[in-house]
């Protein structure tokens, strides 16, 4: 679904930043592996079955999370990303650890083509909510789409993390940069999630990022 994301300037600065360093995702990932924060989120995943799970994946990135999870025995997986570079990158990957008949990838901003979706056995959103200004109407949708669980990463709330953030902000709304990252009230979203259904069901952090599994409610 190329062209979805040209509706909007964040969404617009989205795809250019990411795209711009799309293929260096796919290198690290490639040279290193997951990153320690999508491996704990992987393991709170895991708690639940994978066979046979539809994993929704928004802001796939270069696929990472999903294929790993297809190699475990999830039935397909729906990659959504901003950045059109990134779904290039998520083709490719797929491609090479075989599971290109098991994925289907969009380049859209997820909010508008949400109703075209099918719902998630499984929802990821790795550090994703720090990428979009939207927060409330990304976890509505999110968890509206979400069968039976739901993981993120987000932003820990520690004054370095923080402060970094805040700067990165102030210096892109002074030289105007197209895409900067969001500081939102983690703990606010944490309930808005809960308040729609769902259980916390795994919670792990690094220095930096606060992973969160959510399972919903019987």
């Amino acid at each position: 679904m190329s062209g979805c994301c040209s509706s909007t300037a964040q969404c617009e600065g989205t795809n250019r930043f990411f795209s711009r360093w799309s293929k260096k995702y796919a290198r690290d990932y490639r040279k290193k592996g997951l990153a320690k924060e999508q491996r704990m989120l992987l393991e709170g995943l895991r708690a639940v079955p994978l066979r046979h799970a539809i994993i929704l994946d928004i802001g796939c990135g270069v696929g990472a999370l999903h294929h790993a999870l297809l190699k475990e025995g999830a039935a397909r997986s729906v990659g959504v990303d901003a950045a059109e570079g990134m779904v290039v990158q998520a083709k490719l990957m797929a491609e090479q650890v075989g599971v290109q008949d098991r994925t289907e990838y969009h380049h859209a901003d997820f909010l508008v083509i949400e109703s075209l979706l099918p719902q998630g056995d499984i929802t990821i959103l790795d550090k994703v909510v720090c990428c979009d200004g939207r927060l409330d109407e990304l976890v509505d949708a999110a968890t509206r789409k979400t069968g039976r669980v739901l993981g993120l990463t987000h932003p820990r709330n520690n004054l370095l993390v923080r402060a970094a953030f805040k700067i990165q902000i102030a210096l892109a709304k002074l030289f105007r940069w197209k895409f900067h990252p969001y500081w939102h009230d983690w703990v606010e979203m944490k309930r808005k999630i809960l308040q729609r259904g769902f259980d916390l069901k795994y919670e792990s952090s690094t220095f930096v990022w606060n992973v969160l599994v959510f399972q919903r409610s019987s």
